[in-house]
Order: C-alpha cells, then sequence, then structure tokens
C-alpha cells in the first residue's frame, strides 16, 4: 500500500478536484438545500445519503481511470506534474467510462440472482478503469486477470472501501438521527440535512484514497507479470 499512499500523498489536488466535479450534483444538493421544514423533503435527503454511498463505488472504480497513470508515472520512477497529472487523470476517466458503465450491468445482473455473484463480480472487475487495453471487453478482461495474481489483497481493498462507504453515512445516522419520527422535530430535519452534507463531503474525500489503492492494485500485479 506504500505506492497507494505515494500517489494519493502527492496528486490529492487533482484527484479530489475530478472527485469534487464527479460528486458534484450530490454536493450542491446537501450544501445548496435549505432545512426542510417537513417529513417528505428530510426523508428524501436521508434516502439519498443511503443511495450515494451505495453507489459510491461506480464513481470509485471510474475514477481508478484516472489515478492508474498516475501510479504508473510514480512506479516507473518519472512522477507528473500537477497540471499533467490533472490532464492524464481527466483522460483516464473519459476512457474508462464506458467499460466500467459494463462493469455496473454485470455487477446489476450478478446481484438480481443473489447478492454474493454480484459482490464476487465487484472485486474481480474492481481494476477495469486501470487497464491498459483498447476496447469494451478487454478492460474487464484484463482486471480479472489483474486481481486473480493478488486476489486477497483486491478482496480486502474492495471490502474495506464498501465499509468506509457504508461507515460515513451510517455513524452519523444512527448516531445522531436514526429513523425519523412521523412528525419530525426542527432538531430532527435539521440533522437529515446535516447527514446529507456529510455523505457529499465525506465521499468526496474517500473516493480518490479508493481509486489509489485500487489503482496501485492493478500496477503491483502488472510488475509481477
Amino acid at each position: 500500500m506504500r505506492l497507494a499512499a505515494r500517489c494519493y500523498a502527492r496528486y490529492v489536488l487533482p484527484l479530489t478536484l475530478l472527485s469534487t466535479v464527479m460528486f458534484a450534483p450530490l454536493l450542491a444538493y446537501g450544501l445548496l438545500s435549505k432545512v426542510p421544514t417537513e417529513l417528505g423533503p428530510g426523508w428524501r435527503m436521508v434516502m439519498v445519503s443511503w443511495g450515494a454511498v451505495a453507489t459510491a463505488w461506480i464513481v470509485q472504480y471510474l475514477l481508478v481511470g484516472g489515478a492508474a497513470p498516475l501510479a504508473r508515472s510514480i512506479a516507473a520512477g518519472k512522477p507528473l506534474s500537477q497540471l499533467a497529472a490533472l490532464r492524464v487523470a481527466i483522460h483516464g476517466v473519459v476512457r474508462a467510462v464506458l467499460p466500467i458503465l459494463i462493469v455496473v450491468a454485470a455487477v446489476a445482473l450478478g446481484s438480481l440472482a443473489l447478492a454474493i455473484p454480484g459482490l464476487v463480480l465487484g472485486v474481480l472487475l474492481s481494476l477495469t478503469g486501470a487497464s491498459t487495453r483498447g476496447g469494451l471487453s478487454e478492460p474487464l478482461l484484463e482486471s480479472v486477470e489483474l486481481v486473480r495474481k493478488h486476489l486477497k489483497l483486491a478482496i480486502f481493498a474492495v471490502v474495506a472501501i464498501l465499509a468506509v462507504d457504508f461507515a460515513i453515512v451510517a455513524l452519523p445516522f444512527v448516531i445522531t438521527l436514526g429513523p425519523l419520527s412521523p412528525r419530525p422535530s426542527p432538531e430532527e430535519l435539521a440533522t437529515a440535512r446535516r447527514i446529507l452534507q456529510i455523505t457529499a463531503i465525506g465521499l468526496s474525500i474517500v473516493t480518490p484514497m479508493a481509486a489509489c489503492v485500487l489503482a496501485s492494485i492493478a500496477v503491483r500485479s502488472r510488475s509481477s507479470a
């Protein structure tokens, strides 16, 4: 994980900028919305928070496409400047969009029958964004190859990322709010908005870290080929 730490420490600014852009709708909703005055809008904020953490892995897998070339530059001893890193990261994210959409579809289909196939596919395809291959199917196939070389590490990383995502909303929800009452008080409604804000900011911060971890696994697996 040393490479992941170096990648994050060196490129925290461009990666966080990209993460902020990707979570911009959630950030705008959380930071610009007024405190709700009724149960419906307050409950909607809570549901959006839970929905955001449930789907945050999609953005994190996508940002791996931006973090991977930065991690590779560090591993090669040729680190990029901040501006160059931003350009390369943007290109990597754009390049990863279609393969990641296929990953999302595969995980969704695998989860229809049981949760386990979806989780297995989520791990095996977690490095799709880090692929250097072209096309739509080749990045997914390379991800499977790379993950299999360090399967335990990939499983641990994905589980840890999902756990952190979940904790971002679960901890403040359990500690400060819990289920909204049928007639919520102003304090409860304000807390619902605060949880949404914590979720939006928290995911924007942890997503670059998650991307660097997965990108470093891809670099490590490729170097051991």
